[in-house]
């Protein structure tokens, strides 16, 4: 044993191994939340990219039976709340991200499935406020029977919420 670790008492020890793997897993948290808030967001560009590029606006095209690509254009939020209020749309989009943004520092923390699903949550919201700050709305593209149009940034959104709530009540905050 080297005389430093003889030196210090072995209650200093374990509390610096301890914080080391607290910072290694926080680290890790950060890395999967990222990937997750890129992944997200590039997938939602793209895919609506290719829509604007090759389905004309209102265009239906039958995919498998009851999924249909239609090129729809959404300007207000979920749901079509709020039309034509490109400003006020954005502003509470924006609040909304910082409000989100700011509950995902000190719940990351807490487990990779709540880091997973922030960085979902949160490529989607911004592929989705882009949408809304480039082309005048969010480009949806998903038409499913029974129900409004959507994209990827949507499915990003309502997966991560659905993956933070069950990281949230997983007792004990495990892994």
């Amino acid at each position: 044993m080297s005389d430093d670790l003889r030196a210090r008492p072995i209650r200093d020890v374990v509390d610096a191994a301890a914080g080391r793997r607290s910072r290694r897993a926080t680290r890790r948290r950060w890395v999967w939340f990222g990937v997750a808030a890129i992944v997200t967001f590039a997938i939602d560009q793209v895919t609506k990219l290719v829509v604007r590029a090759e389905i004309a606006p209102g265009e239906t095209i039958d995919l498998i039976a009851g999924v249909d690509l239609v090129r729809a254009r959404n300007e207000g939020i979920a749901f079509g709340f709020f039309p034509g209020n490109r400003t006020v749309v954005a502003a509470l989009t924006v609040v909304a991200l910082v409000v989100i943004a700011g509950a995902l520092v000190r719940l990351t923390r807490q487990s990779l499935a709540v880091a997973f699903g922030g960085g979902l949550l949160i490529g989607g919201s911004v592929g989705n406020l882009l949408d809304r700050l480039v082309h005048g709305g969010v480009t949806d593209f998903i038409d499913l029977p029974s129900w409004p149009a959507f994209n990827a940034a949507d499915v990003g959104i309502v997966a991560g919420a659905a993956i933070i709530a069950a990281g949230l009540l997983r007792p004990g905050g495990q892994e």
